[in-house]
């Protein structure tokens, strides 16, 4: 069994109760049902497994979102030049006209025809609602860009295309999109020893203060991720730790593991250590 996209072995089949049984490629990002056949010997006119109109693979924005949304931008673009780091604002232009065109295709011919062309996955297995671009980056910056964490914070969609979204802007983040990122906002001002020793024993409830406080021992700035997203992502214990050594040294181990892990890519995210 390999995928029909890019060809890579061993699928992960996804069972979900009243849904269709699916595949999902952990290469590609294609989803698609059981019986596809691959893009090399479809039928002319097939919805899944045809060939596309252009091979995302080695193209540059399939690093920072599905294939099939590679083709559209590059359909819609024309002979117009698309940047291959596009910027936050591009990218969530994208991905909000993206998910209008999947909206639209379930009323409008024009439209399932539109994406048809595009896309390897067929319409009644791609989510009418899927998490906004806005609101997945949010969900990266709380959890320290831990996309397991930042996929649980989007429970209640498809898990296979929640994690396919978050894979893709995590990517964007650590390379086009990383000056968005809370790691490159202007240094917080130092805070005072006795406000860091406070937070050894983690209040019940902190107040704004403290959540400075704590940002600016342990990473460095005001404000970015969540007080409970860095205790998901880290624990107690490792952050007390942390504390403990800007205390003796100034220094920040826990925003160099969040500065290592996003650099790393992709697996490093999934609740590394």
């Amino acid at each position: 069994m390999t995928c029909v996209q890019c060809g890579h072995p061993h699928p992960s089949l996804i069972r979900r109760r009243l849904r269709p049984a699916r595949y999902s490629c952990r290469s590609c990002g294609a989803v698609f049902p059981p019986g596809a056949i691959p893009a090399a010997h479809s039928a002319p006119g097939s919805a899944v497994g045809r060939e596309p109109p252009a091979a995302p693979q080695g193209d540059p924005l399939a690093a920072f979102m599905p294939a099939r949304m590679v083709r559209w931008v590059r359909e819609e673009a024309g002979q117009t030049p698309v940047p291959d780091a596009p910027d936050r604002a591009t990218l969530a232009r994208w991905y909000k006209d993206f998910d209008a065109l999947v909206v639209a295709a379930r009323t409008s011919a024009e439209a399932r025809a539109a994406l048809e062309r595009v896309s390897e996955v067929p319409l009644d297995l791609l989510p009418p609602r899927p998490p906004a671009f806005s609101k997945v980056c949010a969900a990266l910056h709380a959890t320290c860009y831990d996309a397991g964490l930042a996929a649980s914070r989007l429970a209640g969609q498809d898990p296979v295309l929640v994690a396919e979204r978050v894979g893709h802007l995590r990517r964007w983040l650590a390379t086009a999109g990383r000056s968005t990122t809370w790691l490159e906002a202007p240094p917080a001002p130092a805070p005072a020893a006795e406000s860091v020793e406070e937070l050894l024993t983690p209040p019940e409830s902190f107040t704004t203060e403290q959540v400075r406080a704590l940002f600016c021992a342990l990473f460095g700035v005001d404000k970015g991720p969540s007080v409970p997203g860095v205790r998901d992502r880290f624990g107690d214990d490792r952050i007390r730790e942390a504390l403990l050594a800007y205390l003796r040294t100034g220094a920040r181990p826990l925003r160099d593991a969040v500065a290592a892990d996003l650099a790393a890519g992709p697996a490093a995210g999934a609740g590394a250590p």
